[in-house]
This record gives structure tokens, C-alpha cells and sequence, in this order.
């Protein structure tokens, strides 16, 4: 033993720095041949082995004082020693599984600074450690354990990310997909948890009672304990209880065959049901703390808890200190409130009641077997657990879509994870049958005529060549030769070929002509073509057979052979009958009237006649210094066969245009049938223009704009506006189901008394409304509105009539989309009928849902809440898409309410809802006239991420929103720039109308309170369905571009308001 001891010393001296592999092998093949007499042949493998793992292990055992060296040599020796163990191995002075266990210890044993040195070396020296290696035996089994431990003691540390990549792409590469060497098949799980929640047994102490002092006790302390019970005792009872309860899931979680005693799964709902309500109170808090912050401004990021690394992590490389968990009742209360702590828990949970459903009756029938019975546990979840099982992992799953930031990414994700996880469970069910498929092989006979297999490379080796060449060209230009073919036929849309030839029309004509002349242009280049192939052809054969004779005798030739012959077809019998109008020539087959027409019909112009004439046959273009002419084109019978069917178009069509439009036949001249379309479309072009222009003067002496909705609250007050320009003559829509047609009595009433003393009829006009009584569900009652006024008597409409209510809408839904969306759709196809192509529709800031920023700009995404906000938003979108659908005809403008208050200043008009009103402000003005009796007011929720808690809105005066309306009526006029800035042809946008600044309820109670002098009392009740937290707009676009301002203060509209409801006590009907 000594002598290996030496010789190993001599070696390990002799060895130079970093020492290459052929330098090793033979200073250890001298080494054993020196040392071969030494030791008896038996027992040598032993004694080398223990020689070499003490050589390693005292140097390892150094490694705390070495590190301390900044030039130390530690790693380098290392390095060295682990090269001499493999090299004796691979010499067979050791048994293969040396490396592995000398790994192994080394491994277990070092910090995880040297095992990433060590791990650098296996990732160097893997071809020669896998040499020979089976899977499932021998070294391959230490190697995967030994790295598996690896993994299980990163695990517990921090920043090991990479190092840990690095372990499993070596594995990858070196182990097959489908090895089952590090398959847990024996059904064994990990370490038991033993940490709080586990009820441990006390050990037994017997001693001998006090019984004076014990029953003095008893007779005099414990009563006094219960008449007198400690609230904080009692609480920290409850929190140690919970505590306990919540740990105590960790022991299902780390030992899932538990399930099988009784009464474990009992006691595992238990705790769940008691658990889960306090992660979600938790998440809740968390996402109305979040709320706060992001209405709070930019400094809600400095409240925000860093999370701090942990000092294992920093000490990862240096220490050797593993902590198992740190916790207590104090501490879990602040664990709960950490969003990644209740996101690992609750992804802990579900992969358990994942695992629990594979247990059910059909699932555990359908992958047990009597194979993996070790996989297997006495357990069998009944119908009703198992009904519970899946409602738990529902709820847990929500209630990862919960947590914040990106919950519903994250969950997304942990449901991806577990669907994936169930292939690979499936697998080892099955005792994970072998899927590794064996390379892709071909046989191939080579040249020698020996048949053998080959790869896919070798395979398609020419193939790939080939395509590695430049293809030829391709002969059609547009694809294939029938669609090249049509296309220089004069084909250009489809609707040419589904649409067969209908005369009737002087461009229909047209059109068959110019197919004609695009058939003659096809038939001169292919005879072109033809020629010119000839004339190469000839010129060849005669150069070579006369080499020395002169060329001067191949143009006779060549215009001997291609003389030209008459184009003229042949003579047809004359007819005596004459022209049926100067311009107009004879009849296909006549006699043509004089030779002018004969000369205009043999030019190949754009100018198409319609005489027959013979085809002329273009003369060669002189080319100097060229050895031959151009060969010149035969008489071609197909070509004069065309010029006939071309004359006879042109024939038919002046034939057809002589009696609608003779009057133009004076200003073509010899039946330029081109020269008449032209003229017929400039015709039909000014008369387009001239009934365009009378129907906007008549638009403009006296614009009818629609209103719906027009005896509602806003609806009155648009109509005032508009009536207050003079410029508008109102007519309105309405069904009176939430107003009185009175509202439009007194509207009236106030455009009259504005009226000037010298008031013009238009004027008198304008200020009268017509009032229509029909319903925008009932199409036929808004058809005939329409009808009275004719095509383009309406020249816009102001849509304003919907359902309103956002509680009603979640009990009502369908009623809503019937009236809200049913409704504008048809309202819509019934404008585009009546050429009605302007609307301005009335939205709401409901649209918007919670929004993700405040105050809200147009660009904020349409997430909307209720029933009612989302039919406006389908009816914005139907508007849009019909806009995009006929940009040149359709004007729209969306106008997006926040909450409209206050009324006339005069008093005759305001909002008066039958029955309760469904809006704050309206409610509170009943309350302090007595009309509503109710002696508190009902604030629906008092803990919104608010400044007071309560929900926060933004008010403008209903006269500001009125003009908005007017605003956006003139942004559709013919000369407005509002739609310039769109970025496609679509003439659609949306504005929000608004203050700009929000108003919480309690804020608008205490200024209805200064206005009416009333005493409002209130109380907080639950949120109500559809609510959000805050609705405040950002109407920095519609100021811009529209001109819109709502400079009317809360206390203008309450004082307003208040003024209607005292003069009006009960509404219009008082």
C-alpha cells in the first residue's frame, strides 16, 4: 500500500501543467508497470482504489482554508487528481463506478462554488466518462443520482438558476428522453413534513398530584377564569389554531398516501375550507390596496415592500447552513399578505387536488394495473368528494386568475404546466414504455449495384441540389397561359367574366370593342413572333450553306415569301338602303359612304369605327446597318375576322345610343363610339352634380336633424340647442316610456320667446318641433317618419333613446340588447334607405368598465361591466364597421356621457323619470321636495379604492353636453376637418364629454345639501352590481378638435336642479 502511495506521489510530481490526455495515459501506464510487482494481483483494484479516493479526499478536505487564498492552486489540483482517477480507470486499474462515487462524495461534500468547478470539469471529460455507459446500470445510475442530488440541494439555495440549466441540458444530452433510471416507480415520495401543524405524541411524565393545593385551586381560580375570559387570550388561541391548521396541509402535500387513512381526507376538507376564505380576504385586500396606490399617484411605487434576498442565498457559495422553513402565528400573517407566498401555496393546492382526481372510480379504473402496483394507495375518492374536489380546484384556480400582477397570465400558465404534467403522469402509469424512434433510413442502391440504407441528408442530397439552382423562367406572365391569355383579352375584374354581355348600354359596347382590338394586338405579336423565327431560321440555313457567298440576295428572298396579300374580306352584297343618321355609317356588309371613314377605320387608334376596311399591314421599320429587314406580316384571316366583329359593335352601338342620346351624335364625328361614352359619362357626371348641389341647398336652407329620445332629460335640452341656432328644423322621435311629451310643449315654448321681434318664416319654423310618437323597436312605425320627409329629407340624425338603468340591466339583459342594439341596428338600415348617412350617437362612459388609468382617455380599451355599457359598446362598434364598410358615404360621431346634472336655468324643462329615479342627483332633489319619502339615502358601498370610499363620478351641466351635441353635428358637415386626422378612410371617431374632475357621492350629497337646505341622512349599504370604482373623463381630445367645453360648476347644477324641482314639485305633470 505504500508503494501506491509512493508511486502515486511521483506521478502527481511529474506531472506538467495541465497535462494533456496522451501525457497521462503514459505516466499511468509506467506507473502500473512499476508498481505491478508490488501488490498481489487480487486485491490491487482495492488498494488503488482507496489510494486514489484518499489522495482525492485529503485535498478536498482543504478546501475551507485554501479558498481563502486568493492564489491558490486549489481547483487546478483538483482538476488534476480527478484526471488521474479516470485515466487509471480507463486503464482498468480501477472498476468503472470509481469516478462516480469519488463524484458523488466530492459533490455532497464541497460548496456549491467548487461543485460548479467540478461540474465544469464532468461537462469537459463527458465523452470519456459516458464511455461505454448502459442506461439503467452500473456508472449510469450513480451519474444520475449523484447529479439528481445535485439538483434537490440547488434547490434549497438562491442564484443557481444557470448552474442548475447546466446540470439539466448535460442530462438531456446524455441520458435518452425517454429513460426511466431517474423515474420515481416504487411510489415513494420525499421527506415527511414535520414542521408545524403536525401533532407530535407528548411524552408521558407521571408524578404524584397535590391534591390540597390542586383542589384549592380548582375551587377558587377556575370559576374566576370563566367569569372573567381574556379577549387576547382568546384571540391568540384562534391565531395559534389557524396556524396550525395552515401547516398542517403540508403533510398531504408532502405525503399524498396519507389519504388512505381514515379520516385524513375528511380532515384535509376541513382545513382547506377554513384556509382558502383567508388567501381570498387576502388577495382582495391586496387588489383594493393596489387600486388606492394607482389613484394615488406616482409615489404609490415607493410603498411598494422590496423583496430582500435571503442571507442563505448570499452565503450560498461560503456556508454550508440549510434552513428548512422559518415561521410563526406573527410571522404567517404577513407570509399570507405576500402575493408569491399565496401563489405557491395555491399552486401546491391544486396540483394536489389534481393528483386526488386521478383517484376517483373511472380514473383510477382506467390506468391501474396490476403492474404499478406501487403506484398505487388504498384510496378511492366517493362521488360527492370527488364533486368537491373539482368545485375547490375551480375556486383555487380563480383564484390564482386573482392575485396581482398578472394573475390571469400566471394561471394561464400553472394550467399549461399541469395539463403537459398529465402526459407525463400517464407515462409513468404505463412504467414509462420506451418512444424513442429510430432515425430516418432509406435504401439506396449505389453504383456498384449494392443495395444499403442511408440517412436523410445522404438521401435528398440531389434534391437539395437541384434546388439550389435558379429555376428558368416562366413562360406566362400572369401565372398560366388562360389567365395571361384573358387579362390581354381586356378582362379585368371579375365581375367581367361572371357578368356575360347584356347590350343595352353604349360602354357595354364599348368594352367588346376593345376586347377586339385587344384580340388583333395578340394575333399581330404571335404572327410577329412567328415572322421573325422564320426569318432566323432562313438567314441560319442559308449562312451556313453559303458561308462565302454574299447576303445581299436573302432580302429578295425574304420578300418573296412574305409578301404581302390583301386584308380585305371578302365583298359582301351591297345594300341601297341609306344611313339612318349622317354620323352613323352603313350596315356591316354595305358599302361604306365615303373614303374618309375607310381611312379612319384602318388606323389602329383608340379611336374606334366602325366601317369595314382592310387590314393594314405596318411596313418594316428601316434599321441601319442591319443585314436584313424586318419580315413583314401576312393577310391573316383571324385578324379580319376580328375588324368585322369590331365594326359590328360599333355598328350596334350607335344603333342602340340613336335614340336616347342623338343629341351628342354631332360631336363625334364618323362613329367614334369612344368619343360618344366620353361624352355620355361628362353628361351624366353634370347632372350628378347638379342634383347634388340642389339637394344640399335644400339642405342647407333647412337642415332636419332627428332626435330619439327627444322628450327625455337630455334629449329636451339638445333640441333646445339646436333650436337656440336657428339653423336646424328639430324633428322628434320618442315612445314617452321614461319621458311626457309636455318636455317638448315648454322646449317649444322657449324657442318661441326667444324668437326676434323681425323673426324671418325660416326662423318661425325652426322653432317649432315635430313631435312623432313611435317606438325604434317597431321598424315600420320609424320607416314611415322617414317617408314623409322623402329620400334625403333628413340630413342627420341624434340618437339618444336607449335603456339606462345599469342595476336594472344585469336583471334585464335581453330586454336591453333587444331595445339598445336591436333597435340602432334597425334605425341604421333604415337611414342608409332613406339616404340618411350622418349620425351622432349617444354613448356612455360605462364603455370603459373599471379602467386601467384615470382620468380616462378615448384610447382606453372597451372593457364594459354591465349588460347596459356593453350595448354600447356592440352599437359603437356596428357604427364603426358600417363606416369602414362606406367611407365615402357614412359620418359618425360617438359621444361618450359622463353624468349629465342640472337643467334650464329657467325652470321649465329638467329630468323628471316616471317613477323612482334611477340617478343621484334626481333622487336627491325628490327627497328634499317630498316627492320621494325615504329617510335615508342608500350609498352603495363605502370601500372603493376612493378618497371617502365612496364611488367616484364625473358631472357636467346637461346645457354643456347639449352644445356638445351641437359641436358634433357641425363636425359632420362636407367642409369639417375633424375626420382628417383619421388614420384610414373611415370617417368614425369617439370623444368623451365630460368635466374632467370627479365627484365621490358623499361630495355630491353635501353640495345638494348647501343648495336645498335639506338634512340628508344616509347609510352605507352593499356595492351594487355593474358599479365601478371611478368614471372620470379625460376630454382633452373633444377640446381640441371639437371645440368642447363644460365650464359649469357643481354648485350651477345643483342650484339649477333644485330650481326645477321647487318650481316643478311633481314634474311635468304638476
Amino acid at each position: 500500500m505504500q508503494a501506491l502511495e509512493a508511486s502515486l506521489k511521483t506521478l502527481l510530481g511529474s506531472l506538467p501543467h495541465g497535462p494533456d490526455k496522451r501525457t497521462l495515459d503514459s505516466l499511468v501506464a509506467e506507473t502500473l508497470a512499476t508498481t505491478k510487482s508490488k501488490s498481489p494481483a487480487d486485491i490491487r483494484k482495492n488498494q488503488w482504489e482507496y489510494v486514489l479516493k484518499n489522495e482525492i479526499f485529503t485535498l478536498a478536505a482543504t478546501e475551507g482554508t485554501a479558498l481563502q487564498d486568493p492564489n491558490t492552486t486549489y481547483y487546478s489540483e483538483l482538476r488534476e487528481r480527478l484526471d488521474v482517477v479516470l485515466t487509471f480507470t480507463e486503464h482498468d486499474a480501477c472498476e468503472q463506478t470509481v469516478p462516480f462515487n469519488v463524484l458523488q462524495d466530492l459533490l455532497e461534500t464541497q460548496t456549491i462554488a467548487s461543485c460548479s468547478h467540478i461540474f465544469s470539469w464532468i461537462e469537459e471529460r463527458a465523452d470519456r466518462l459516458t464511455a461505454g455507459m448502459v442506461p439503467q446500470k452500473g456508472k449510469a445510475l450513480v451519474l444520475l443520482r449523484t447529479l439528481n442530488d445535485l439538483l434537490r440541494r440547488l434547490s434549497k439555495m438562491g442564484n443557481t438558476t444557470l448552474f442548475c440549466g447546466r446540470i439539466l441540458t448535460f442530462l438531456s444530452q446524455v441520458f435518452p428522453l425517454g429513460e426511466r433510471s431517474g423515474v420515481n416507480l416504487r411510489g415513494e415520495y420525499g421527506s415527511v413534513w414535520e414542521g408545524p401543524g403536525v401533532k407530535k405524541p407528548e411524552p408521558v411524565i407521571k408524578t404524584e398530584p397535590k391534591k390540597d393545593a390542586g383542589e384549592d385551586k380548582m375551587q377558587v381560580d377556575e370559576p374566576q377564569a370563566e367569569e372573567k375570559p381574556d379577549p387576547e387570550a382568546k384571540k391568540r388561541e384562534q391565531k395559534q389554531e389557524f396556524y396550525e391548521t395552515f401547516w398542517s396541509l403540508q403533510l398531504p402535500f408532502s405525503r399524498p398516501p396519507l389519504f388512505a387513512e381514515p379520516g385524513a381526507f375528511g380532515r384535509f376538507k376541513e382545513a382547506v375550507n377554513k384556509v382558502l376564505p383567508v388567501i381570498k380576504e387576502a388577495t382582495a385586500k391586496e387588489r383594493a390596496l393596489m387600486g388606492s396606490k394607482t389613484s394615488s399617484g406616482g409615489a404609490s411605487h415607493l410603498l411598494k415592500r422590496k423583496r430582500d434576498s435571503e442571507p442563505v442565498e448570499d452565503n450560498a457559495g461560503r456556508d454550508y447552513f440549510f434552513a428548512r422553513y422559518l415561521t410563526s402565528p406573527e410571522l404567517l400573517d404577513l407570509e399570507i399578505a405576500d402575493t408569491h407566498f399565496r401563489r405557491q401555496f395555491l399552486f401546491q393546492l391544486l396540483i394536489l387536488l389534481n393528483h386526488l382526481l386521478t383517484f376517483t372510480k373511472p380514473a383510477k379504473s382506467a390506468w391501474s394495473t396490476s403492474r404499478n402496483r406501487s403506484l398505487q394507495i388504498d384510496f378511492t375518492l366517493d362521488p360527492t368528494d370527488s364533486q368537491w374536489v373539482h368545485e375547490m380546484a375551480a375556486k383555487v384556480a380563480e383564484e390564482l386568475r386573482q392575485t396581482s400582477p398578472n394573475g390571469r397570465a400566471f394561471a394561464d400558465t400553472v394550467h399549461v404546466v399541469l395539463e403537459r404534467e398529465k402526459n407525463w403522469v400517464r407515462w409513468k402509469n404505463e412504467l414509462c414504455l420506451p418512444f424513442d424512434k429510430k432515425p430516418w433510413a432509406q435504401d439506396m442502391v449505389d453504383e456498384s449495384g449494392t443495395t444499403r440504407k442511408v440517412g436523410l441528408e445522404e438521401a435528398t442530397r440531389e434534391q437539395r441540389k437541384k434546388m439550389r439552382m435558379d429555376p428558368e423562367p416562366w413562360p406566362h406572365r400572369l401565372g398560366s397561359a388562360p389567365l395571361t391569355e384573358i387579362w390581354a383579352m381586356g378582362y379585368r375584374d371579375l365581375s367581367d367574366l361572371e357578368h356575360p354581355f347584356q347590350p343595352g348600354d353604349v360602354k357595354d359596347f364599348v368594352k367588346k370593342v376593345k376586347q377586339e382590338d385587344a384580340r388583333i394586338d395578340m394575333r399581330k405579336k404571335q404572327l410577329t413572333k412567328a415572322a421573325e423565327r422564320i426569318a432566323q431560321a432562313r438567314a441560319k440555313a442559308a449562312a451556313a450553306r453559303e458561308a462565302a457567298a454574299s447576303p445581299a440576295k436573302e432580302p429578295a428572298l425574304a420578300q418573296e415569301t412574305t409578301a404581302p396579300a390583301p386584308a380585305q374580306t371578302s365583298p359582301r352584297p351591297t345594300s341601297a338602303s341609306a344611313p339612318l343618321h349622317p354620323s352613323l355609317p352603313a350596315k356591316p356588309g354595305t358599302a361604306p359612304p365615303t373614303s374618309a371613314s375607310m381611312d379612319s377605320v384602318a388606323q389602329p387608334t383608340p379611336a374606334l369605327t366602325p366601317a369595314p376596311a382592310p387590314v393594314a399591314t405596318p411596313s418594316p421599320a428601316p434599321a441601319p446597318a442591319a443585314p436584313e429587314p424586318a419580315p413583314t406580316l401576312p393577310a391573316d384571316e383571324i385578324i379580319a375576322g376580328y375588324e368585322e366583329s369590331k365594326n359590328r359593335w360599333a355598328w350596334l352601338a350607335l344603333r342602340t345610343a340613336r335614340d336616347t342620346y342623338l343629341q351628342h351624335f354631332g360631336k363625334i364625328g364618323t362613329g367614334d363610339i369612344l368619343l360618344l361614352m366620353q361624352e355620355i359619362e361628362k353628361e351624366k357626371k353634370e347632372r350628378e352634380e347638379r342634383e347634388r348641389a340642389a339637394t344640399e341647398e335644400t339642405a342647407r336652407r333647412s337642415l332636419r336633424v332627428l332626435v330619439t329620445g327627444g322628450a327625455g332629460y337630455i334629449g329636451s335640452h339638445v333640441i333646445y340647442s339646436l333650436q337656440e341656432t336657428r339653423r336646424y328644423k328639430v324633428i322628434s322621435i320618442d315612445n314617452h316610456h321614461n319621458s311626457t311629451p309636455k318636455a317638448l310643449l315648454r322646449v317649444a315654448e322657449l324657442a318661441r320667446n326667444s324668437l326676434p321681434a323681425d323673426a324671418s318664416e325660416q326662423d318661425k319654423e325652426s322653432a317649432e318641433i315635430d313631435a312623432h310618437r313611435a317606438d325604434l323597436t317597431k321598424p315600420d312605425e320609424i320607416r314611415a317618419v322617414f317617408e314623409k320627409y322623402g329620400k334625403g329629407g333628413i340630413w342627420g340624425v341624434v340618437h339618444i333613446a336607449a335603456y339606462k338603468a345599469v342595476g336594472e340591466s344585469t336583471e334585464v339583459p335581453l330586454t336591453y340588447y333587444a331595445n339598445n342594439v336591436g333597435a340602432t341596428v334597425s334605425l341604421l338600415q333604415i337611414m342608409k334607405e332613406f339616404d340618411c348617412s350622418r349620425i351622432v350617437y349617444s354613448s356612455s362612459a360605462t364603455v370603459y368598465g373599471v379602467p386601467p388609468v384615470i382620468p380616462i382617455p378615448e384610447t382606453t380599451r372597451l372593457q364594459a361591466q354591465s349588460p347596459y355599457g356593453k350595448t354600447k359598446v356592440m352599437s359603437e362598434t356596428i357604427i364603426e364597421d358600417l363606416c369602414s364598410a362606406e367611407p365615402k358615404k357614412w359620418r359618425a360621431l360617438s359621444l361618450r356621457y359622463f353624468n349629465p346634472a342640472g337643467a334650464h336655468p329657467s325652470g321649465l324643462i329638467g329630468e323628471d323619470p316616471l317613477g323612482r329615479p334611477g340617478n343621484l342627483l334626481p333622487l336627491l332633489a325628490q327627497m328634499a321636495v317630498g316627492r320621494v319619502k325615504d329617510p335615508k339615502l342608500s350609498v352603495f358601498g363605502n370601500d372603493y379604492p376612493t378618497p371617502d370610499g365612496t364611488c367616484v363620478r364625473d358631472y357636467l351641466h346637461v346645457l354643456d353636453l347639449a352644445k356638445g351635441h351641437l359641436l358634433a353635428l357641425e363636425a359632420l358637415e362636407p367642409n369639417s376637418t375633424v375626420f382628417d386626422s383619421c388614420p384610414t378612410e373611415t370617417r368614425y371617431k369617439a370623444y368623451n364629454l365630460g368635466k374632467g374632475k370627479g365627484m365621490s357621492v358623499l361630495q355630491i350629497v353635501e353640495a345638494m345639501r348647501k343648495a336645498t337646505g335639506f338634512d340628508y341622512k344616509y347609510e352605507i349599504v352593499g356595492r351594487r352590481k355593474g358599479d365601478v370604482p371611478d368614471l372620470t373623463a379625460d376630454p382633452s381630445i373633444a377640446e381640441k378638435e371639437l371645440g368642447f367645453t363644460a365650464p359649469q360648476t357643481l354648485e350651477t347644477m345643483c342650484r339649477d336642479l333644485w330650481n326645477w324641482q321647487t318650481k316643478n314639485p311633481n314634474g311635468y305633470e304638476g
